[in-house]
C-alpha cells in the first residue's frame, strides 16, 4: 500500500470539544447518521441504537457547543483470529464541518482508546462504492485485508 499522503485542511476551530455521548447526546444521532443512510428512518435508527448500546456500542462525538457536528461509534470484540479488537463503525461529520482533520481527530482519539483498553487492532467496515471513506481510511494507514460479505434474507 502507498503511503499515507497530504491533504490539506483546516485547523478544528477551538469550540469543538471531542468527547464521548452523554446519554442525552443519542437523540442527535439519527440525524447526523442520515448522511450515512439516508433512506433509514429515523425510528429504526432509534430502536437500532437502543439495542446496540445494550451490547456495549458507544460513541465518540466532536461538540461545536450542544452541536454535534461529527461522530464516531464504536464497540470492542474480541475474534479468535486476532483477539481483543476496537471495531469502529458509523463516521460521520456534517457537510460543512469537512476538511477541519475532524475525522482523523475522532480516528486518532479511537485508536488511543484501543491501546487503553489492550486491542491491538481496530477494525471497520466501508462500502467498496464509497471511495471517499475508503480514501479516508487509507490516508490513515488502514489496510484493506478482506472482503465483507452480505446475504439479504427475505
Amino acid at each position: 500500500m502507498a503511503a499515507p499522503t497530504h491533504v490539506e485542511t483546516r485547523q478544528m476551530p477551538d469550540q469543538l470539544v471531542l468527547r464521548p455521548f452523554a446519554d442525552a447526546d443519542y437523540a442527535a444521532l439519527p440525524a447526523l447518521f442520515a448522511l450515512l443512510e439516508p433512506t433509514l428512518a429515523s425510528s429504526d435508527v432509534r430502536a437500532r441504537m437502543a439495542r446496540m448500546r445494550g451490547d456495549g456500542w458507544q460513541c465518540l462525538g466532536a461538540f461545536d457547543g450542544d452541536n454535534l457536528v461529527a461522530m464516531a461509534g464504536w464497540s470492542q470484540r474480541c475474534h479468535l483470529f486476532s483477539g481483543p479488537v476496537l471495531y469502529v463503525e458509523n463516521v460521520a461529520v456534517l457537510p460543512a464541518w469537512r476538511t477541519h482533520g475532524l475525522g482523523r481527530r475522532l480516528m486518532d482519539r479511537l485508536e488511543q482508546l484501543a491501546r487503553q483498553r489492550g486491542c491491538q487492532k481496530i477494525t471497520l467496515d466501508a462500502y467498496a462504492s464509497n471511495q471517499a471513506a475508503r480514501a479516508f481510511y487509507e490516508r490513515l494507514g488502514y489496510d484493506p485485508r478482506g472482503i465483507h460479505f452480505v446475504l439479504d434474507l427475505p
